[in-house]
């Protein structure tokens, strides 16, 4: 086994595997790409991303059980038992092997807001001859405001023989489109804000014909997506805009990632993609320390009483310097400080009074050259698998083994977004992760265009947000390496749009037995998609920097010059009219 070749999340998997078996993989489950078997007889298997160059040839790899998915590219995505990672990382032409992640799921006013109605008189524009690709959790192919016009669903979570992108799921086509169905209601309403065709709740492009994506949420999967959407549009020979309203924070926060990586390569012109910046902007999942000369620093966090599960930490810094990292209970046992182990497996395992923790802390990430370690905290008993983590103040111990003073950032991952940093470790900021990171990526903040609203029982609800400002829970930029996101706001709140018929929503939040209201980045990230795509129909040919360009110039943030950057705003509020004139 080649451990450095495993990031340090999959490895902290594949050690808990091979020290306690299949029963260890189950915390893991809820953000790796971990499938159990449905039986003792079939291993376990995982989905990953492989580094490796790109026209190396993986074929061989079968005999291992090593599905890979696609057959070039520098970043691949692929399916294997656990057992194999061994076989894998012997190969010579593979660099790296990272897990995929689960990711989360982040026009009535809101229009007016962006001076969008004045924009289609003046430009007609209504995004026909557009495809727009939603990769999401589904859509109600039978809601009528998508009549006609979604093309195709490749729906991963059910049985087939898959694309030609990954074989698994099931294309559906025709009548075959309501196999399909949106029980969570997200995709259906991000679709509708970019799409639908309704006399009141019209999208932004109501003439654009829909490709969907029902994802399983692992972000190797909605990799495998956007290669399908911009595959089937480039066969009808149209242009698309792909709508990413999901993310996570496993990630370095730099665009280095893999789904990030991919989505670099597969943009270009005629092919967009738009990305949520994320919701975290009222959680401090977020720490950062400056560690400088010799004397330890602590990183505080807590984790409520109730937490169950695994916590994660997830720390990134330079290449300058090198820590060594060690965690204090809050009892106040203590693991040894564990410097970067280059020379064997960089995974260590500490057994305290009051919990079990293991550090990964490898030598430089291959891909951005900088030091990424995970530290993994379990609950002690019986069954460790399924006892709560310690409630109460945890710290994280840093000190610089040797180099120059470095800048640590370090993100929270848990099953429970309650556990979160505290004291002076609090930093309101860097919280744009994947794939929002991504440097081609459009990645839209929220903007509060409503408050109040009468629900399908006629009672009147409002909401605890600013009108006409940035929503608070908007994530905050830059990103961990200083580069500017997000990169424009749109209307996030509170946005009426499409509801799907098999989703069981809260009526408070229903304005009829068509529409329903929600917030969030990732609603207006397909407000943007949707304006995107009326760019797209009057010029095919647009690539990312283009419309990059294009919106940020035609933004701005209240009582700041044009082109300020801030970030929680970006370059600011889009102004939809002024783009009429490009």
């Amino acid at each position: 086994m080649r451990h450095e070749k495993l990031s340090p999340g999959l490895l902290l998997a594949y050690e808990d595997y091979q020290r306690e078996g299949q029963e260890a993989l189950i915390p893991h489950k809820k953000s790796l790409g971990i499938v159990a078997p449905k039986t003792t007889l079939k291993p376990t298997r995982s989905v990953v991303f492989i580094y490796c160059d790109e026209q190396a040839d993986l074929s061989h790899l079968l005999q291992y059980g090593i599905e890979v998915n696609q057959n070039t590219g520098t970043v691949r995505t692929a399916y294997l038992p656990l057992e194999s990672l061994d076989a894998l990382s012997e190969e010579d032409t593979v660099q790296r092997i990272k897990p995929s992640r689960k990711l989360h799921l982040r026009m009535d006013v809101a229009s007016e807001r962006v001076n969008l109605p004045e924009f289609k008189k003046a430009t007609e524009l209504t995004g026909k001859g557009v495809i727009i690709g939603v990769v999401d959790s589904g859509i109600d192919p039978k809601h009528p405001a998508f009549a006609g016009r979604i093309l195709r669903i490749w729906d991963q979570t059910l049985p087939g023989e898959g694309v030609s992108e990954g074989g698994y799921g099931a294309e559906l086509t025709e009548a075959l489109l309501s196999v399909s169905q949106d029980t969570d209601g997200h995709g259906t309403h991000v679709a509708g804000i970019a799409a639908a065709s309704d006399s009141s709740y019209n999208g932004v492009a109501p003439e654009a014909e829909l490709v969907i994506v029902k994802t399983d949420l692992q972000d190797a999967h909605i990799a495998d997506g956007v290669r399908y959407i911009f595959r089937v549009a480039r066969e009808m020979g149209c242009p698309a805009v792909v709508n990413l309203s999901l993310g996570g924070h496993a990630d370095a926060h730099d665009g280095s990632d893999s789904l990030s990586k991919i989505i670099d390569a597969e943009t270009g012109p005629g092919r967009i993609v738009c990305c949520a910046a994320g919701n975290e902007g009222n959680d401090n999942i977020h720490g950062q320390t400056q560690v400088t000369g010799n004397r330890m620093h602590t990183m505080r966090f807590n984790v409520p009483s109730d937490q169950a599960g695994i916590v994660w930490l997830n720390g990134w810094y330079s290449k300058g310097g090198q820590l060594e990292v060690s965690v204090r209970s809050p009892k106040g046992f203590v693991t040894p400080f564990q410097a970067i182990v280059t020379d064997g497996n960089p995974s260590k395992a500490y057994t305290l009074s009051d919990a079990r923790v293991e550090i990964v802390t490898p030598g430089p990430d291959p891909v951005n050259g900088e030091y990424n370690f995970f530290v993994q905290i379990r609950g002690v008993g019986n069954d460790r698998f399924i006892q709560p983590v310690q409630g109460g103040i945890w710290q994280l111990r840093v000190r610089k083994a040797s180099g120059s003073d470095v800048r640590l950032d370090v993100w929270t991952l848990s099953d429970s977004p309650s556990v979160f940093f505290t004291g002076k470790s609090v930093s309101d900021a860097v919280k744009i992760g994947s794939p929002g990171a991504a440097s081609s990526a459009i990645t839209v903040a929220s903007y509060t265009t409503k408050v109040k609203y009468t629900d399908i029982d006629n009672n009147k609800q409002e909401i605890g947000l600013e009108l006409d400002n940035i929503s608070e829970f908007s994530s905050e930029g830059p990103l961990r390496n200083g580069a500017q996101k997000p990169d424009v706001a749109a209307p996030g709140a509170m946005i009426i749009s499409a509801l799907s018929s098999n989703a069981n929503l809260n009526r408070s939040m229903m304005v009829n037995s068509k529409f329903v209201a929600m917030a969030g980045t990732s609603m207006a990230t397909p407000f943007v998609t949707g304006l995107v795509a009326l760019l797209l129909q009057k010029n095919p040919n647009l690539d990312p920097a283009k419309v990059k360009e294009m919106l940020c110039k035609n933004c701005s943030i209240p009582g700041k010059a044009a082109g300020t950057f801030d970030s929680k705003w970006g370059f600011g509020l889009i102004d939809t009219l002024k783009l009429a004139e490009e």
